[in-house]
């Protein structure tokens, strides 16, 4: 049996988390970790999250068998009263993670969400000066299920600000837990604009999705920046220089006003009461949220 665990969001922020082989360990120690995996009721996977909270605990846990994988993501509040003596156990047992540190998905088992394309390189950055902005090492990049390239290139500064920040209570800070790979390209794509808003943000929902994350928060999130995130309309003025033509591409922001507590409480709701597929973000509608 394979247990991976991660812990992430809480007021420090920081991704802790251990892999465990259990037939790796002392028969004392396998057998005390596979009891706990056992009393735990851990027979389903499930995505679930109470209300919003920014220095809640995130939990996402794979316990891999040969007849079973299971995968769960949920924050302290969410949590089964049986699995809590194993995460507790796990918590213990976590050491602080990098950024490419993951928990495994169904994806990777053969499962039903393969097919979200792949990351290219790891993100490697460093924190500036100013505690907001961390500006990337070396290149990453994001190839979509279209095979399309989304390249955040080296020296590139970043700060979540694509994703509006009344929304990082839902996840935590766009650089903890599985979206952090997803929050760099997609920062990068919006600083760039060179290529239409609407595409931009449907590649953060696939990105998510290739980092592990489930579909609720995914699809919440997509929902988040494709309504309220960052717009832009290209323009091209044509001028002659020195008897030349000449093109210009002229950017015009069109961002939306950023929304309300109430707008963020009405949207976590209804995500958590409706399944709602990718394809119907851009035109859904939310009773209470005010567009």
């Amino acid at each position: 049996m394979w247990i991976t665990f991660m812990l992430s969001g809480g007021f420090a922020g920081q991704v802790r988390g251990c892999r465990i082989d259990t037939l790796a360990v002392a028969a004392a120690e396998r057998a005390a970790l596979e009891a706990l995996v056992l009393a735990s009721g851990l027979v389903a996977s499930f995505e679930r999250f109470a209300a919003a909270g920014r220095d809640r605990r995130q939990y996402d846990l794979a316990i891999e068998r040969a007849e079973a994988f299971v995968r769960v993501s949920c924050d302290d509040a969410s949590l089964p009263d049986p699995a809590r003596p194993l995460v507790a156990e796990l918590v213990k047992r976590s050491t602080p993670q990098p950024l490419t540190f993951v928990v495994p998905d169904a994806a990777e088992h053969g499962g039903e969400a393969a097919g979200w394309g792949r990351f290219v390189g790891d993100v490697v950055a460093k924190w500036d000066a100013n505690g907001r902005d961390m500006t990337l090492v070396d290149p990453f990049a994001y190839v979509d299920p279209r095979g399309v390239r989304w390249d955040a290139p080296a020296a590139s500064v970043v700060n979540g600000a694509s994703i509006p920040r009344a929304f990082w209570s839902l996840i935590g800070g766009p650089f903890e837990g599985r979206f952090r790979n997803a929050s760099v390209v997609h920062d990068v794509a919006c600083v760039d604009r060179d290529r239409p808003w609407p595409d931009v943000h449907r590649m953060f929902h696939d990105a998510c999705r290739c980092g592990g994350v489930g579909a609720v928060q995914a699809t919440t999130m997509y929902y988040a920046v494709y309504h309220f995130g960052p717009r832009w309309r290209v323009e091209e003025r044509r001028t002659v220089v020195g008897g030349q033509p000449q093109v210009e591409r002229v950017v015009r922001d069109e961002t939306p006003a950023p929304p309300s507590p109430a707008d963020v409480r009405a949207v976590e709701a209804y995500f958590t009461e409706h399944a709602v597929s990718a394809a119907a973000v851009p035109t859904l509608v939310i009773p209470g949220v005010g567009r």
